[in-house]
């Protein structure tokens, strides 16, 4: 069965060729489609990610024409709804393994900017995986990579030792892949005109192209600011901790649970609001009507969408920001010395929790502070000067984005005063209420 599916695959090869090559003919004719940057057409595809669902959304209320394109999507957490294409539901007559070579065929003539991870597009899982890229560029398409995780990490590259064994944890097969996730990495790096990893560039990926702490973008319109003002501090009345794990070994949630009962044990009056396989929609709202305090993950260096869904929501929210491998090119190039977020470790996370809990004008401050930061960086005003940034830099109008959020040098950094907060590279140093 396999041999005959590799064997069929290969008759799709002269197919797509001539639809690259006849979509590359056409560009070459239709000067406005080659001259017009408000003209292109975007792809997010085709992982399920929310990110590209807010990425592409802020597109399209600039005026963009764009779509996501996806293979399926996960129930536990997103709606059908939220995909503007499914895989699973288009072609409807067609087999399933054959329908992503029609999904790649159709994407050459609707698209002339193709968003994707390092896993590639829908042939990603096909034997014309390797001939993507060519075929996209054979067709004078633009490819712009933003990784997000599992299809990026090269554990054996890995600089933090304690990161990789907690991906380990949560994603051990991805131990067994490392030289599959490699080559797919150099293969992409080679054909794509842009490449946005963000912290994940550290770790072996060999290219950037621009410098940014976190590239996603969140709709803040929806992500309103929580109207809840609690000053309790744990003594005079109950403080609400949520933490919401895709997976709890990456994000140290055992080191969470021990350290609230240890509090509890103090005899703080706290409760934890754990909140797993849970929809989006769900989240929004106990975060906006329940909680004083997000946790996101005590392990991995950075952030991901979640935390920037507690500072939108007004609440101080806790990451691990410690190695400085990943931060120092952050704070020196980019922006994160503005970024409110409170770093704590699984060794610290009760000395942090005991700060914010018994100091409600803290959690005040911080949560004030991490909405004016999502407002200024992750809003979709925000993803919207980047892709257009982005997309001058594909089509040679300008030469370089390295340095597009300089805090010196970047324009975008400056256009507003940088946010004031009262840590000290993310921890909280002798507070003054």
């Amino acid at each position: 069965m396999k041999t005959f599916y590799i064997i069929s695959s290969s008759l799709f090869v002269p197919f797509l060729f001539f639809l690259s090559l006849a979509q590359r003919l056409r560009n070459i004719f239709n000067t406005n489609c080659l001259n017009s940057v408000n003209s292109r057409k975007v792809v997010f595809g085709s992982t399920p990610l929310l990110n590209n669902k807010y990425w592409s959304k802020a597109l399209c209320d600039a005026g963009h024409y764009s779509k996501t394109f996806v293979s399926h999507y996960f129930d536990s957490i997103s709606n059908e709804s939220d995909w503007d294409y499914l895989l699973t539901s288009k072609f409807k007559y067609l087999p399933y393994r054959i329908k992503p070579f029609f999904a790649f065929a159709l994407s050459l003539f609707k698209y002339d900017i193709f968003v994707l991870s390092y896993r590639g597009f829908f042939l990603q899982n096909t034997a014309l995986r390797y001939l993507q890229a060519q075929l996209l560029k054979l067709a004078n398409k633009k490819i712009i990579i933003l990784p997000y995780g599992s299809d990026a990490y090269v554990y054996k590259n890995i600089r933090s030792s304690s990161m990789a064994h907690a991906l380990m944890i949560s994603y051990p097969l991805a131990s067994r892949n490392q030289n599959r996730i490699l080559k797919d990495i150099d293969y992409w790096n080679q054909y794509a005109d842009a490449v946005i990893p963000s912290v994940m560039g550290f770790d072996g990926l060999g290219r950037w192209d621009t410098i940014v702490p976190n590239s996603l973008a969140l709709d803040l319109v929806k992500w309103n600011s929580s109207k809840r003002v609690n000053l309790s501090n744990g003594v005079n009345g109950c403080v609400n901790i949520c933490h919401s794990p895709n997976h709890r070994g990456s994000k140290g949630s055992e080191f969470i649970i021990n350290s609230i009962n240890q509090l509890k044990k103090e005899g703080l009056d706290i409760e934890l609001l754990l909140l797993e396989g849970v929809q989006n929609d769900e989240v929004q709202s106990t975060l906006n009507s329940k909680v004083d305090i997000l946790i996101d993950q005590l392990v991995l260096t950075g952030h991901g969408l979640h935390a920037l869904e507690g500072m939108a929501s007004g609440l101080p929210t806790i990451v691990n920001l410690e190695d400085e491998t990943y931060t120092l090119p952050m704070r020196r190039w980019s922006f994160l010395n503005e970024c409110p977020l409170v770093s704590a470790t699984p060794e610290d996370i009760t000395d942090v929790l005991r700060e914010l809990i018994t100091n409600p004008s803290l959690r005040i401050d911080l949560g004030r502070a991490g909405r004016e930061y999502v407002e200024k960086y992750h809003g979709l005003d925000s993803a919207q000067y980047l892709f257009e940034n982005v997309f001058d830099y594909i089509y040679g109008k300008k030469d370089s984005i390295i340095n597009l959020y300089h805090p010196i040098l970047g324009e975008y950094p400056n256009r507003t005063p940088k946010i004031k907060h009262p840590l000290v590279k993310n921890r909280i140093v002798d507070y003054q209420s």
